[in-house]
């Protein structure tokens, strides 16, 4: 069955403003790419723009021996030391797991703080759990409850209640820095409280949070860092920002990053790619805050699926457009914009729009034919899709074979891809049904699907078109009506097109008179949920340019079960400054 997201019924005389209403929003221009790691092996180097070193101090804990194990924050410690290193970082201190007690922190801070000189940027980040306990600074926190982040040997004992640290310490210790002339880079992949807006099926896998519930310490023996000169708040610090990886309501997960095993920190991800230099949007080689922070949001926004909302916080002092996180230097040139032959960057996503597709074109049993003279392209080598049946049988599997993807039958504790339920035929991934119904003859285009959604989201990573799906992230249903909101898009090529949860494609936009470059800053689509319901990936592509040839392939690709050509279209005729926006959601019936 096509999927089929209509717009809203509309007087007729409105026809033509559907897919152009604009909202005034100003955000970071996202254009280009270049390789992070090919950057670095050219000798791209991180550098303070106030002329002082760069220093940090990075924890992450997976290993707690009273509390439950995390499975990424180690990894996601490595991987900021690894990129800060790489772009010639020398004063890195990681405390991981055993390390990061409460007294090793207090030292390597205490030493970090003697170290740095006026004028130098620090980062600080954390990965691990945390939960929230009554405020001791009454007024301090909106809600009367602080932040804490828990060490490896926390529990609910005298002794063991030493082992936390309080948001408000952590405070202190930055006042300590900016004190001594510097500013601070404060990144938070954890969570405090809260629960989610989108369910998670109970026939899914057990997903991992970075969150504890909440407990009462009889006695607490934790003697907290502080004296009269600390801030109340974070708002009272004066050359501080703040990325957290969840606001103070919801949950954050560890999640499936493409072409990465096991599970990691969306959060710590996206950090770590800005750093190698994703972040610098307009190639200035000068990474401002603002840049900083929208690179970050959408990076983990289309990571997450939309379950995560990072949270950014400035000091009132500091001006987002202008002042300067850090630059991005090549011996004594910055960085440039990509040339012509330069691999172009992608993110995000935009919803099905019913009443929105061109006219049907006939379904054969032929493969989608691309422009003339286009010369083939396959898709990158990748690791198998890992399949499982909810009853752990792996007969089910024996002639599912994919065109564009290897598939690997596991048990549905063995860390699976999907998950398919032999009673119902649904298909669940990460806590989501992708697809209801679909029987073992469906399978393949399921897990090629997979494959190219993975694709998409590591393709989105570099270099992101700002999307947001609204009213939030919650499961939608027949009847409901959401909206796709593109941002600094105005005299851009835009290309719009969903990937629903069986693989078929639907064309959005441009279709019918609706015009091939948007004629401002932002781009809105109302679109009403219609079946079949499961997974939809909301793909935008938008260029300086028109992209004449990938938007005849998508046309004749539009209600076609293709997913692993569109991502084969999207490698051979994307423009150098291309970016792409990817966001999943969930509908039901």
């Amino acid at each position: 069955m096509t999927p089929r997201w209509t717009t809203m019924q509309r007087p007729r005389g409105l026809e033509r403003l559907i897919g152009r209403l604009c909202v005034a929003i100003a955000l970071a221009v996202l254009i280009g790419f270049l390789s992070p790691r090919a950057q670095a092996a050219g000798g791209l180097s991180i550098s303070n723009p106030d002329g002082g070193a760069v220093r940090a101090l990075v924890i992450g804990i997976d290993d707690y021996q009273h509390v439950r194990k995390l499975r990424g924050a180690v990894a996601d410690a490595t991987d900021i030391v690894s990129s800060l290193r790489t772009m010639g970082v020398g004063d890195v201190v990681e405390l991981t797991n055993a390390q990061a007690d409460r007294a090793s922190i207090l030292r390597e801070v205490s030493a970090l703080v003697e170290r740095t000189r006026n004028n130098d940027l620090i980062f600080l980040s954390i990965a691990g759990h945390g939960t929230q306990e009554p405020e001791r600074v009454k007024g301090s926190e909106p809600d009367g409850m602080e932040n804490v982040f828990l060490l490896p040997g926390f529990e609910t004992t005298p002794a063991g209640s030493v082992q936390r640290i309080l948001g408000s310490e952590f405070n202190h210790f930055i006042r300590q820095f900016e004190l001594r002339g510097a500013k601070v880079i404060f990144v938070a992949d954890t969570c405090h409280g809260g629960g989610m807006v989108r369910d998670i099926d109970p026939r899914a896998a057990e997903m991992s949070f970075r969150q504890v519930p909440r407990y009462t310490l009889l006695v607490d023996e934790l003697k907290p860092v502080t004296d009269r000169n600390d801030p109340k708040s974070e708002l009272d610090l004066d050359h501080t920002a703040f990325i957290a990886a969840v606001d103070r309501h919801t949950k954050a997960p560890e999640v499936r990053i493409p072409g990465i095993d096991g599970l990691r920190g969306a959060l710590s991800y996206a950090v770590a790619r800005a750093v190698e230099g994703n972040a610098d949007i307009n190639h200035d080689g000068k990474v401002t805050l603002k840049e900083l922070f929208s690179n970050v949001r959408q990076v983990v926004y289309q990571l997450s699926d939309q379950r995560q909302n990072v949270v950014t916080i400035s000091s009132p002092a500091q001006r987002l457009e202008t002042d300067v996180a850090f630059e991005l230097t090549r011996g004594v040139v910055l960085i440039q914009g990509p040339t012509a032959g330069a691999a172009p960057g992608q993110t995000g996503a935009a919803a099905p729009i019913e009443g929105r597709a061109p006219a049907p074109l006939p379904v054969t049993a032929t493969a989608p034919v691309a422009p003339t003279g286009a010369a083939p392209v396959a898709l990158r080598v990748a690791a198998p899709i890992r399949l499982a049946a909810l009853d752990g049988k792996t007969n089910y599997f024996t002639s599912v074979k994919p065109q564009d993807i290897a598939v690997q039958a596991v048990q549905p504790t063995d860390n699976p891809d999907l998950i398919w339920d032999p009673v119902s035929h649904d298909v669940i991934a990460w806590g989501d049904v992708v697809a209801y119904g679909v029987d073992v003859t469906g399978l393949p285009t399921v897990v090629d699907r997979t494959a190219a959604i993975r694709e998409l989201k590591r393709m989105a990573t570099r270099s992101p078109q700002v999307m947001r799906m609204w009213p939030d992230d919650r499961q939608q249903r027949r009847g409901q009506t959401v909206e796709v909101d593109l941002s600094d898009v105005a005299s851009k090529a835009v290309l719009l097109f969903n990937v629903s949860g069986d693989g078929t494609i639907q064309m959005l936009y441009p279709i019918g008179s609706d015009a091939s470059l948007a004629r401002s800053a932002n781009l809105r689509l109302p679109l009403k949920v219609g079946e079949p319901f499961g997974a939809e990936q909301i793909v935008a592509v938008t260029s300086q340019q028109r992209m004449v040839d990938l938007e005849n392939v998508l046309i004749q690709l539009n209600r076609r079960r293709a997913s692993g050509q569109v991502i084969k279209s999207l490698e051979r005729y994307l423009p150098a400054d291309a970016r792409i926006g990817s966001i999943g959601f969930f509908s039901v019936p």
